[in-house]
């Protein structure tokens, strides 16, 4: 079902837009750049700053911020640019890949990261929101623009296939997901605008297992071009956030543009998908982005005979708007809505080749997220940030089984017997929350940094079985009330769950960098306090950077990090409302230097201790422990250069060992993440204005996957002839390497008042078999591979209509 559920995504993407504003008219032919700089701490404006518009390495233009630390580019030719932003006191900052259309002042903006010595300003070069110099951030922390995410090759705009890209990170591409260093998807934080969130893929196909297909779903709720940018860090970072021990993924969702207007529709075989980017016409200083859309994919599974996969529909809704109350405030509103359902009927389980698939499903989920983000920059050198959040997923669900094979040799939907509704799953989540963050300078070199988290979290969770429900793959150590027994049979009375609690989340921190010759310290301490276990943590983090010269920058540092129990987990039996949080040790050393002002190496080094690791005894009875440890060791390396001269590439590699031990008598294993070796190597080619070419090329060592023995006619003429599967040992045994070739051609044309916009994207060209994992087929005795096995075309297709008010 995996790789068919990839042509699905390649074909979702074949479609023809419309306008959506159909009143063109042929004045204004000129675009134009608007742009604002702020400070990246205090959030005010930086006036007097010079801004260039550079275009082909020439200038084309040259002006001064206002006091309001704004700028205007007026009458601009169409095509793509670079704007650099030098202030004394700050590192230049540098937004490449700003595109000029007709009738659109394309937005802008710098977040300026101070810089205590000139000679630096000269030598290094920052991305306009870049953490690059920030004392309060690690310096292994990247940042991804828009342009960057939109044109990933094989990432089909999507963030999260988009991030292999980054040292450390391995993403198939299969999946909307990814992991880091030897951890899990489920080991990421991921941020939406500040913003706790983790419901960002639809269809993860989990119901309520411990684990989902891959720790993510196979569609982004995010359609492309929403997010705005992407800051990763892969480990280490600052005390503010918690809660996660893998990763830190700050999405930030674009903001529309406040003084121009676009606006566009998709209609194809699945559905439709529209879009606004603009001013709000309803409130003054009022931005809006809206991004809607409804897909229905029966139609597209009829067209390509892939009936075996179900019915699967999708709807997602988001806004954001920005408002500039004064000066001193500014106020965002965000809301986020993704809705899914999903049925697999017995007439879908009888199109599966050799009844591979025979499970029967009805679910349904919807998530929700609602936040209010009030930025007030209160004197010259302080920023207060407070945001007020709601956020809920509600998900029920079915799961049976058919049975083809006792319906004699020409089964069909009549003649098959099923079970339906064999387990039944509920599980919804609320949370209230409040996030607050202040920063200030505090003497010539300091920032001091706190905050606190609040939020109040309702479980309702409920798993029941009809009947007893037997599964053909069981490890050794499953409990079987017969030894010899070579199945294991999930009971009512063992499996069966519910939770309905509530209880309340809170974490604060501080943190101070300041900065002493050719050094800053930046130490920190987070207190977090579980609700739900009643226990409470301190987590000290320590992070000390050597600038040896104006290009070159050491660091090392390290800390405690706390992972807390997931939901499922602590919803699968009573007694695993005492587990405790995941605790992680991390140490870093690194190293990066600027080789020019468009090229820059780094490497670091890290070491992760990991304890109380949640361990589940059997399959049996979903009972915890924390009695699990492990670690991870590595190093990513990075060659960068950002785009400049028409180019722009990057290579990474990475070498980690991921081990774990469950203390249950088997010892230690690789880890389920485990990938010793990954290298990527990415380029980006734009030979004009309307053409823009990519390739990716990835590598990665096989996954781990449990050694296993095969056991026939099981249940011995008490019923159908049935194959077993006895994992003996965990991830004992490796599959096959994974490696890509992706490539990607974006063109961009204008017709009178509207611009085509238009991409190919093909992930996997040579059409590589990558093996991600097996799935047992009990009736054959047989592994089924799980992955991408073909090339993944995707395209699309939109016309895009600006207009400026006034013009």
């Amino acid at each position: 079902m995996p790789h068919r559920f990839l042509l699905l995504f390649a074909l979702v993407y074949t479609s023809v837009s419309l306008p959506a504003h159909g009143q063109a008219s042929q004045q204004g032919a000129a675009g134009a750049v608007r742009g604002r700089i702020v400070d990246a701490v205090t959030g005010r404006a930086v006036p007097m700053a010079t801004v260039q518009i550079i275009r082909n390495q020439r200038v084309h233009g040259t002006v001064e911020a206002d006091a309001a630390g704004e700028f205007l580019f007026d009458r601009v030719p169409e095509g793509v640019y670079s704007v650099e932003v030098e202030e004394q006191g700050y590192l230049k900052a540098v937004q490449a890949d700003v595109r000029v259309v007709l009738r659109r002042a394309t937005a802008v903006e710098f977040a300026l990261v101070r810089g205590g010595d000139v000679v630096v300003l000269d030598k290094v070069v920052v991305s306009a929101r870049s953490t690059a110099g920030d004392p309060r951030a690690t310096p292994n922390t990247v940042l991804l623009e828009r342009e960057e995410i939109r044109r990933n090759p094989g990432s089909a705009g999507d963030v999260f296939r988009a991030l292999d890209v980054l040292p450390g990170v391995v993403s198939t591409g299969e999946f909307s997901s990814f992991t880091v260093r030897g951890n899990g998807p489920r080991d990421n934080l991921i941020l939406i605008d500040g913003i706790p969130f983790d419901k960002v893929a639809h269809f993860d196909e989990s119901f309520g297992e411990q684990e989902a297909v891959d720790g993510g779903g196979r569609y982004s709720i995010f359609a492309p071009n929403i997010i705005g940018s992407a800051k990763f860090s892969p480990g280490g970072w600052r005390a503010a956030e918690g809660g996660k021990n893998g990763s830190l993924l700050e999405l930030e969702i674009a903001e529309g543009n406040p003084v121009s207007s676009t606006a566009g529709a998709r209609v194809d075989i699945i559905g439709i998908e529209a879009d606004y980017d603009g001013p709000s016409y309803v409130a003054d200083n009022t931005s809006v982005l809206l991004s809607a859309r409804r897909f229905d994919f029966s139609r597209l599974f009829d067209a390509i005979d892939e009936k075996d996969i179900g019915t699967q529909r999708l709807t997602d809704v988001i806004v954001k708007s920005v408002t500039e109350l004064n000066d001193d405030h500014r106020l965002e509103l965000l809301a986020i809505s993704a809705k899914e359902d999903s049925r697999r009927t017995v007439e879908n389980a009888l199109a599966s080749e050799n009844f591979e698939d025979v499970g029967l499903e009805d679910s349904r989920q919807d998530s929700t997220l609602l936040g209010v983000t009030w930025r007030w920059s209160p004197g010259d050198a302080a920023q207060l940030r407070n945001t007020f959040y709601y956020r809920k997923s509600d998900m029920t669900g079915t799961e049976g089984e058919a049975y083809p094979d006792l319906a004699g040799p020409d089964p069909t939907p009549a003649t098959t017997p099923v079970r339906e509704d064999i387990l039944r799953v509920k599980e919804r989540e609320t949370e209230i929350g409040w996030r607050s963050d202040f920063s200030t300078i505090l003497g010539a070199n300091g920032i001091f940094s706190t905050g606190v988290r609040v939020a109040r979290v309702d479980l309702d969770f409920d798993r029941r079985l009809s009947g007893d429900w037997t599964r053909y793959v069981y490890r050794q150590s499953d409990p079987r009330p017969d030894p010899t027994q070579q199945y294991i049979v999930l009971t009512p009375e063992e499996y069966d769950s519910r939770l309905k609690a509530s209880e309340t989340q809170m974490a604060a921190y501080a943190d101070y960098a300041w900065t002493r010759g050719d050094f800053t310290w930046t130490p920190g301490v987070r207190y977090e306090r579980d609700g739900f276990s009643g226990k409470s943590n301190v987590a000290p983090r320590l992070l000390v950077s050597w600038q040896h010269d104006a290009a070159t920058r050491v660091w090392t540092g390290g800390g405690v990090y706390y992972q807390a129990p997931r939901y499922l987990d602590i919803a699968a039996d009573p007694s695993n409302l005492d587990l405790k949080s995941e605790r992680s040790t991390q140490l870093v050393l690194g190293y990066s230097r600027h080789l020019s002002q468009d090229l820059r190496f780094s490497a670091e080094g890290y070491y992760q201790k990991l304890d109380d690791l949640i361990v589940f005894d059997d399959q049996t009875t979903n009972t915890a422990t924390n009695r699990g440890e492990g670690s991870a060791t590595g190093v990513d390396l990075m060659l960068a250069k950002r785009m400049s001269r028409s180019w722009s590439a990057s290579a990474t590699y990475s070498y980690s060992r991921a081990r774990r031990d469950d203390r249950l008598g088997e010892g230690e294993y690789a880890s389920d993440w485990d990938r010793p070796h990954a290298f990527g190597i990415v380029g980006a080619w734009q030979p004009s204005d309307r053409w823009t070419f990519s390739a990716k090329w990835k590598y990665a060592s096989g996954r781990p996957t449990d050694a296993f023995i095969v056991h026939s006619d099981v249940l011995g003429g008490a019923g159908p002839v049935r194959y077993s599967k006895e994992l003996t040992r965990t991830n004992a045994e490796r599959l096959p390497a994974y490696h890509s070739l992706s490539l990607r051609a974006d063109y961009q044309r204008r017709f009178g008042p509207l611009s085509l916009v238009a991409y190919l994207d093909i992930l996997n060209v040579y059409g590589r078999e990558n093996a991600n994992g097996y799935e047992w087929d009990e009736r054959r005795g047989v592994n089924i591979i799980e992955g991408l096995d073909e090339p993944l075309p995707t395209i699309g297709l939109r016309f895009e209509y600006s207009w400026t008010p006034g013009e």
